[in-house]
């Protein structure tokens, strides 16, 4: 159990607040840079019961998290943001990912565990294609039919590349492909130890396909690379005999990137069922009808604004009695369903206040504290579950390549259409486009196409003219052409 009661377990953390402390051990660093995220350091930390996360440090808080972690060593951090684990190339299987802040505090644990907290699919599961392959994974196995290393232009620059088999004690073997850094640590140990029979240890290795076969490989820079390890598997690799068995060679290609085109006309746009977009492979923009089973309280139901997000703020008094600007957005995770499935949707601040009826500062209680009961919700927002609705989602490769739980509302179309039934009428259940009647009550509608993902590109309601407004009993408003359901409703 973790040394102290305040302490949380990585499996329980979530990111409606950052007053989490948790006591972990470094297990892997690398330094990091891409063109979204610039330059940063990433982390992968685990704890006690073996569950590991990955951090992500931006460079102004590098050089001193540098100074209070060390490889192998245990550390209390507390306070940190959490947020969603996306992308090809996710070093654990946690839901979420860590990222140091401003607040983060990093201290001494006195806790010891010398475990280095592998985990070893058979070649059999990597094989047959039933694991992810976004996740990374550990590998193992002793080299075999080592090809010569061989120097390749890559982008312009020159490149080593070696490629191999990996065999496991059963004799079953996958291909194994090395490039940069790896194939030159390979090269290294060779030259230095002649090795015959060497076993060769791949952490946070990419599972990736050629010509139909399964292949790994390094991920990028952030995979680890061990020759004859110290561990119990290794000790009986070394004995397997070395067979000669023919590699399949990789043509490396650069991904193409899919350009999704922003939807003009939301009524264009198909709809799908939940179980559709669960199993969709191409990015695109579509709609579903569902009701909300619940609030997704992993997350907190607003987000706090920072001036680089150049949003309008508030102005709101502070402890102090003074007035400071301050925004709290709203974001609400909710867990809907139809009649095929479930899933999960987030809905930023000018979608939410559509539904809710009005901005978050307006729920608001006034505390600056973090929320440590996340199921206290406001009444509002509480009053969401059990109603329908018509959302437009935007599906991006998050959800297609990297399979993310979570779909982004980009649009409210309609709003729980409530059909007054009455004796030998023949209803027919449609989707009415600005519908906005819900269970208890009415809110004024979106005009068509106004909700977009930009902050700020619809007219709020209290500056929108009536005629504005869609009128639901007018014959001359154009209605949604898809037809949902017929019904015929009989008298008993």
């Amino acid at each position: 159990m973790p040394t102290n009661k305040n302490v949380s377990l990585l499996k329980n953390i979530k990111p409606f607040k950052q007053g989490w402390r948790i006591e972990v051990k470094l297990v892997h660093s690398w330094r990091q840079r891409t063109n979204y995220g610039g330059d940063t350091l990433e982390l992968i930390f685990a704890d006690e019961t073996g569950d590991k996360i990955q951090c992500t440090c931006k460079r102004n808080y590098i050089q001193r998290t540098q100074r209070d972690l060390r490889l192998g060593e245990w550390r209390l951090i507390e306070t940190f943001s959490v947020s969603n684990a996306t992308g090809q190339y996710r070093p654990t299987n946690h839901t979420y990912k860590m990222s140091i802040i401003e607040d983060t505090s990093i201290s001494q644990s006195s806790f010891v565990c010398d475990d280095n907290f592998l985990s070893f699919p058979s070649f059999e599961e990597i094989g047959n294609g039933t694991l992810k392959t976004h996740f990374l994974i550990d590998v193992i196995g002793q080299v075999t039919s080592l090809r010569d290393i061989q120097t390749v232009q890559v982008f312009g620059k020159d490149k080593k590349k070696v490629e191999f088999r990996l065999m496991d004690i059963n004799g079953e073997s996958i291909a194994c492909c090395l490039w940069g850094k790896y194939a030159e640590q390979l090269e290294d140990h060779l030259q230095q130890t002649n090795d015959a029979n060497m076993v060769c240890l791949l952490r946070f290795a990419k599972i990736g396909f050629y010509k139909g076969e399964v292949q790994v490989t390094n991920a990028f820079d952030a995979s680890v690379i061990l020759f004859n390890p110290e561990l119990p598997e290794a000790l009986g690799l070394k004995n397997v005999p070395n067979d000669e068995m023919a590699l399949s060679l990789t043509d490396p290609k650069k991904e193409k990137r899919v350009t999704r085109y922003q939807v003009g006309d939301w009524n264009d746009v198909d709809i799908k069922s939940i179980s559709e977009i669960l199993m969709a492979t191409v990015e695109e923009d579509c709609k579903i009808i569902c009701s909300i089973e619940s609030i997704d309280t992993d997350w907190n139901w607003y987000y706090q604004g920072h001036d680089s997000c150049k949003k309008r703020a508030l102005l709101i008094k502070s402890k102090n009695g003074n007035l400071v600007e301050n925004e709290k957005p709203i974001q609400i995770a909710l867990v809907v369903k139809d009649d095929t499935s479930t899933c999960k949707l987030m809905m930023l601040d000018t979608i939410g206040k559509v539904i809710v009826g009005c901005e978050a500062v307006k729920l608001w209680d006034g505390s600056y504290d973090e929320i440590e009961d996340p199921e206290d919700l406001p009444q509002p927002i509480r009053d969401l579950v059990g109603k329908s609705f018509c959302f437009g989602l935007t599906l991006g490769s998050e959800n297609v390549s990297a399979e993310s739980e979570m779909f982004l509302v980009s649009q409210v179309l309609s709003v729980d259409k409530i059909l007054q039934i009455k004796k030998n009428s023949e209803p027919i259940t449609h989707v009415t486009d600005g519908s906005s009647i819900m269970s208890g009550g009415e809110v004024s509608p979106p005009e068509k196409n106004s909700l977009s993902l930009e902050e700020g590109s619809s007219t709020p309601f209290s500056k929108r003219k009536e005629k504005d407004q869609l009128d639901q009993t007018s014959t001359s408003k154009k209605m949604c052409t898809k037809l949902i359901k017929m019904e015929k409703i009989k008298d008993d």
